[in-house]
């Protein structure tokens, strides 16, 4: 695979979804609480955005894997190994302190920049709609790496 397409696979595939992912938690977390100030209700919204994604990551882990294993350049080998967790326990508590900092502050960006009939209206949909369209690119770039099975035809 080449660079190009490799870093497109990646940008599609989980780069992506994953700053989708955030703001769609943000972006139900806003929905669902009016009154956010306390911090109290903020640390239960990072607790629970950090282990949504978490077990997001867990999903990905067969693809990442088929994907590591191509020959990858540095900074591309790096990122597919901060997705990669399913060994590493200090990876793992690293991965749920940035995911909880990315959902506090992706709370307080989907507060300050969209408007509240924004979040309550059509932001989940459009936020949906856009981490499917992206899956659908990066598994359509990474198709043949992401093969399961590779029968020949007699």
């Amino acid at each position: 695979m080449s660079k190009t397409k490799l870093f497109f696979t990646y940008l599609f595939l989980f780069l992506v979804p994953y700053v989708l992912a955030i703001l769609l938690i943000c972006t139900a977390y806003n929905a669902l609480v009016i009154h956010w100030s306390s911090y109290w209700r903020l640390l239960v919204g990072a607790t629970v955005g950090a282990i949504f994604m978490m077990l997001l990551k867990v999903i990905i882990q067969q693809p990442l894997g088929l994907l590591v294993l191509q020959k990858q350049p540095g900074i591309m080998r790096y990122l597919g190994q901060f997705f990669l967790i399913s060994h590493n326990r200090p990876l793992q508590i690293f991965n749920l302190l940035v995911d909880a900092a990315l959902s506090i502050g992706g709370i307080y960006f989907t507060h300050l920049f969209f408007s509240e009939k924004f979040i309550n209206g059509s932001a989940l949909g459009w936020l949906i709609t856009g981490m499917f369209l992206a899956v659908m690119i990066g598994s359509y770039l990474a198709f043949d790496v992401l093969k399961m099975n590779d029968r020949k035809s007699a």
